[in-house]
């Protein structure tokens, strides 16, 4: 006869391993209430700490805690966990709308069908490359987090030792990047002259928007979501505080909270954009009484991705095919 299987719930002979200097892990396997032997392993800077985490991650296991997903699942499953996670936390729609363009973009396509124990350093770190060549630092920079969030559920669950994102280097930006630069203060007069007499910008409402922007420094979000209210004419300031995004459910909507403190703000304005704003909170386009003094053509919020689309054709238009649609 063989030997006897573990009793559910209990685990066997704990067993040690070097996997580098200050590295030690500890592992055993384990019989989990499904009634499967699985192998459990946790790594510390010495034995003893190895085999406490060790101990803990059984306790665990023993009370129930099991994983949200098996242990050889595809990383595809444990990120459609992780997005749901995603969903239902506080984080900026803004956030989450990225997170979830990253990972259906960049991750799942290359990774998705992968299981966890085969994302390892050397696949994180083929992801990036492909990713910055293609679509640059930023893109690969925002790929790294949404890699990094989804193992990082794995490893709180037990599914995998450790996180190898965190081994994985950081792309860097080379040498020859585009750097921006300001405008100016011709090449503004010039831009500003050439936006009034363009047609398309002029029913676009882009000169105003513009010239507000320059005054401002806003971001075009923030600019969209610039109320009356927001307004003090007589001190000549502007409080900002919200910015216009889009939400799978809700649509267009101002968020209140910014993305940090320091978003929330009151910046000090010049004459000349007091005087715009002044003009159009008297004479305000698209409604009577517009949510918001930069609305769209039917006195809506205004998408601040078409814009920035719009914003950017107005700029080639006008002979500054280098400036950024922030144009700030």
């Amino acid at each position: 006869m063989g030997r006897p299987p573990l009793p559910v719930g209990t685990f066997g002979q704990i067993h040690f391993l070097e996997s580098g200097k200050h590295r030690v892990g500890a592992r055993t396997y384990f019989r989990d209430l499904d009634g499967r032997r699985r192998l459990v392993t946790r790594y510390g800077d010495t034995r003893a700490q190895a085999e406490r985490r060790l101990r803990e991650a059984l306790r665990d296991r023993a009370t129930g805690a099991t994983p949200p997903v098996p242990v050889d699942s595809r990383l595809s499953v444990v990120a459609a966990q992780w997005l749901a996670d995603i969903d239902d936390s506080d984080l900026a729609a803004g956030t989450k709308r990225l997170y979830r363009f990253v990972s259906e973009s960049y991750v799942l396509p290359r990774l998705g069908e992968l299981r966890l124990r085969e994302v390892t350093v050397p696949v994180i770190d083929r992801l990036l490359t492909s990713v910055s060549q293609a679509h640059g630092p930023a893109a690969a920079k925002s790929t790294r987090s949404v890699v990094s969030g989804i193992l990082g559920l794995a490893v709180r669950h037990g599914l995998l030792p450790m996180n190898p994102v965190r081994e994985t280097p950081a792309r860097r930006a080379t040498r020859g990047s585009r750097r921006p630069r300001s405008l100016t203060v011709e090449e503004t007069r010039q831009l500003l002259a050439r936006l009034v007499d363009d047609p398309a910008a002029v029913l676009q409402d882009l000169p105003d928007l513009v010239a507000f922007m320059l005054g401002t420094g806003l971001r075009i979000g923030e600019a969209c979501a610039v109320r009356p209210t927001d307004i003090d004419s007589a001190a000549s300031t502007l409080s900002v505080g919200g910015t216009v995004t889009r939400d799978r459910l809700r649509g267009l909507f101002i968020q209140e909270r910014p993305k940090s403190d320091a978003g929330r703000r009151t910046i000090a304005l010049p004459p000349q954009t007091v005087d715009l704003l002044r003009r159009r909170l008297n004479d305000p386009p698209g409604a009577s009484h517009p949510q918001v003094v930069f609305p769209s053509r039917k006195g809506l919020l205004r998408d601040p991705s078409n814009t920035s689309g719009d914003l950017r054709q107005a700029l080639d238009r006008a002979g500054f095919p280098w400036r950024l649609s922030r144009v700030s």
